[in-house]
Order: structure tokens, then sequence, then C-alpha cells
């Protein structure tokens, strides 16, 4: 399923182009270095998660990623909290069919990081009026997820369930410090009972920087000593 819609998404999603000079003795072309290209990512994460059993997901969150370089970066740390609305399903069995679900988990919360690998820069164009430039990358971690587990007897208990991710996304440059991230991922969660699969499907407001190298302290002394033996050697 992952690796399918994944196919679907760069065959709709081209991001790349082809080029070909008429001439061949006199081939020409052009690559354009990245800019943007910032150290330091603080996100905050809005998403929706339409298909799981009873509930329905909206997790909103933060994030950190650091970019290695302009292909390599590392999601450190990503907190989700889901926001959660049952659906009509448990009400219907219970009313249609008289049938109450003996147990159900609803989601809690998610930690997760990943490894980001972006190898795809370039700019579109919007309504032939602007270009912006963005870039595209491939993404893959995992974490754990924590479920509340609900039944129809009993005291709800919880469960901290192993989690991996991977995913597409695009990230787009609004201005030199701000971006958006839209992305979609396959969140793999290992129950105690079942394996469950979800398609999470959301968007991320960047704030990029880089940190100021730090100041180093002077020493008068030190100085001295090297305009001394410096002039010495002119001299010499």
């Amino acid at each position: 399923v992952t690796i399918f819609t994944l196919i679907l998404i760069l065959a709709f999603h081209p991001v790349w182009g082809i080029c070909e000079d008429n001439d061949p003795k006199d081939p020409v072309s052009a690559i354009q270095k990245r800019i943007f290209h910032k150290s330091h990512e603080l996100g905050l994460i809005a998403g929706y998660i339409p298909d799981d059993d009873f509930y329905e997901v909206l997790p909103v969150g933060v994030s950190y990623t650091y970019n290695f370089n302009e292909n390599w970066a590392w999601e450190e740390a990503r907190g989700v909290y889901f926001v959660n609305q049952e659906k009509d399903l448990k009400g219907k069995l219970e009313v249609e069919f008289g049938v109450t679900p003996s147990e159900f988990s609803e989601p809690k919360y998610m930690i997760h990081s990943s490894i980001m690998m972006k190898p795809f820069y370039g700019k579109e164009s919007i309504w032939n009026k602007g270009i912006i430039n963005k870039e595209s990358y491939f993404l893959l971690g995992g974490g754990i997820v924590n479920y509340e587990r609900q039944f129809s007897y009993g005291d709800p208990s919880t469960e901290n369930a192993i989690s991996i991710n991977l995913g597409y996304g695009s990230r787009y440059f609004i201005t030199d410090t701000l971006s958006l991230n839209i992305e979609i991922r396959d969140l793999i969660t290992f129950k105690e009972e079942e394996t469950v699969n979800n398609i999470f499907i959301g968007c991320t407001i960047g704030f990029r920087f880089n940190l100021s190298p730090r100041e180093t302290e002077k020493d008068e002394t030190v100085d001295m000593m090297k305009n001394y033996l410096k002039k010495n050697d002119e001299n010499e």
C-alpha cells in the first residue's frame, strides 16, 4: 500500500524536468544552487488520520529538524497529540445490531524521530504571477504511539506500542525563514494483539534559522605577543 501510494504521488506530482537543445554540438545545462538553506527548523503540525475505525483523529503537535546539508536531514523529535471525535460506527453497532465492541483503542499521543532524504529541488509558478522554491523528500523513522484501551467491561488501560513511519513530502519556502511542509505518512503500529496501519495527511509550518557562531574571548596579552612576533619577522 505504501509503495503504491508513493508511486501515485510521484506520478501526479513530477519534480524534475528534461530540456533538450536542438543543436547537439552545443548542449546547454544549468543547475542553480539551492537557496533558503537553514540548519534548524521548528515546526507546528496539523493533520488528519481518516482511516481509524472508531475515531476521527486530528493530530496537532511540534517538531524539531536538523539539516545536515542540502540532501540529508534528521527530524530529531516529533511530538503529536491526537484530538479525537468518536465516529458513529460504535453507536450504529449498538443501536442497529445490538452489539457493543468488547474492546477498542483510542490513540492519545505519538513521539517519533525520522531521517529525511531530500533529492529533489525546484521551482513552481503560481498562476504565472510568481515563483516559489521547494524541495521534496522521503522520510523513514520510528517511535511509540500511546493508546487508551477501553472495554465494555472494567476499567480502561493504556498501551505504548512501537511504531514506524515512512512517507513523502514537499517543503515550500514562503520566505527565507518560513516554510510550509505538506506530507503524507504511512504509520505502522505494532500493538499487542494486532498491527495497525494508518495514513497521516498533514502540513507543518516551519520556522527556519541558523545559530550565530559563539564569540570567543580575546586575550590581550596573546594578541600583543602575536603583533610583536609579526613585527620582528617583518624587520628581519
